[in-house]
């Protein structure tokens, strides 16, 4: 059953607040939500719910995703994490055999017949999982997506284990501590946003309606329930809300910036020391032809692997040279909006594909063609494997491609030539400044 305390304000408005701590996924937890508000009648019942998740469970908002809000930036893998992430939860929901936030509606619902007002105390979804990626080292990304992946074909499950787990123990506090310990191991950042962040956050609203005198029974996620009752014991301990909103920006040298940046000084040294060792322009421009082309056959071709279309394929490959030493752009954004123009995504198929990668019994190679059916899947797919294409191509340039035009100077004078290249480059400098 679910977990529940009261609090109340003292002298701090006359107000009171009844925490019940729940399991998304726990048809004990509905129940006890039920009974829990028609019983205490409170003036307000405060949900674990954004705006955003309130008007999609109540049906009211529009389900299509703007081009900017998916392609900014590192926004599209920001979308796989809560994808994955979903995901789960959808898992978790099949297995018990409840709708995810079904604890959530409850509420709302038993609030509504009882005349109470809604509270809507979460942080918007979209910056918690924005914060919590930007938190995240790289290397917990890609575990964690690695992870999610494996979990979502069917491999490292817990076997028969499963069977015996307790969707009650999802309520326990001393469970829910390891669990959220166990999490906080695997990664600081991620915990504090996705976790301590939210207890404070909902925290500060809790204490304003109780400070303005309403009698509030707030429905939670069991892993919130501890620190939000901490914060509403010893409110002077409220980290500042200004703390707990806007953008992250992450590490601004993170390795993938890094590895842009050098491939980018990298490329423009070897063309300027080529010129400045008096290397022919025909040769410089076979050369940067073949940069072309090489990144724009690999982004093409990773792109129409994706399911892209002819022109959304073509525009990524023709912008592939650009972006691969430009660390601040990539082809897959511009292959991204170009086929944006011919189809469209919404927030509905983030249930498609949790009900397609539900069958365990498929084979992969038909699991992937079905998701690729799906658009946004297939979008994300087509940005992933054309940036891909465009890193692989950049990469391997200077041990494919070059070696075949070195062989019109020699293998072995290229080198020599960049030696004498920085000579000139050096003495030119000398001369200026003397």
């Amino acid at each position: 059953m679910s977990d529940s305390a009261e609090l109340d304000a003292g002298d701090d408005g006359g107000g009171s607040v009844h925490v019940v701590g729940t399991a998304h996924v726990s048809a004990d937890s509905v129940e006890e939500v039920r009974e829990t508000i028609n019983e205490r009648r409170p003036d307000v019942v405060a949900v674990e719910l954004d705006e955003g998740r309130y008007r999609q469970m109540k049906g009211e908002v529009a389900q299509d995703l703007e081009p900017s809000d998916l392609l900014e930036g590192n926004t599209v893998f920001q979308f796989i994490a809560y994808w994955m992430l979903s995901y789960v939860q959808a898992q978790m929901g099949d297995r018990f055999d409840i709708e995810p936030g079904a604890d959530m509606e409850a509420a709302i619902d038993a609030a509504e017949a009882i005349g109470s007002e809604v509270a809507l105390v979460d942080r918007d979804i979209q910056m918690t999982i924005q914060r919590f990626w930007a938190r995240m080292s790289v290397f917990e990304k890609l575990r964690m997506v690695w992870e999610l992946c494996l979990a979502m074909v069917g491999v490292g499950g817990a076997g028969e284990e499963e069977e015996d787990f307790d969707v009650g123990e999802l309520t326990d506090g001393d469970v829910v501590t390891a669990m959220m310990e166990e999490f906080r191991q695997f990664s600081p950042g991620g915990a504090e946003a996705l976790i301590d962040e939210r207890d404070a956050f909902i925290a500060h609203r809790l204490v304003a309606l109780r400070r303005a005198g309403h009698d509030v029974v707030a429905v939670v996620g069991a892993g919130h329930r501890a620190g939000i009752e901490e914060y509403l014991d010893h409110p002077e301990r409220l980290p500042p809300m200004e703390d707990l909103v806007g953008t992250e920006s992450g590490s601004r040298f993170s390795p993938f910036k890094i590895f842009g940046y050098l491939m980018a000084a990298g490329f423009l040294t070897f063309f300027f020391l080529l010129f400045m060792a008096g290397v022919r322009n025909a040769l410089l421009l076979k050369v940067f032809g073949a940069w072309f082309l090489f990144n724009g056959i690999f982004a093409f071709g990773l792109a129409k692997l994706a399911g892209a279309r002819w022109t959304s394929a073509g525009v990524g490959g023709a912008v592939a040279w650009l972006t691969s030493v430009n660390p601040l752009l990539a082809p897959g954004w511009f292959a991204g909006y170009v086929e944006l123009r011919y189809t469209s995504v919404n927030v509905g198929d983030i249930a498609e594909l949790n009900e397609i990668l539900s069958d365990q019994e498929t084979p992969i190679r038909d699991l992937l063609g079905q998701m690729i059916d799906v658009p946004l899947f297939r979008l994300i797919a087509i940005v992933a494997m054309t940036n891909v294409g465009s890193m692989i191509a950049s990469f391997t340039f200077p041990f494919v491609v070059l070696p075949l035009l070195g062989a019109q100077v020699g293998v072995d004078q290229i080198p020599d030539l960049m030696i004498q290249g920085a000579q000139n480059s050096a003495d030119l400098i000398v001369r200026t400044l003397t």
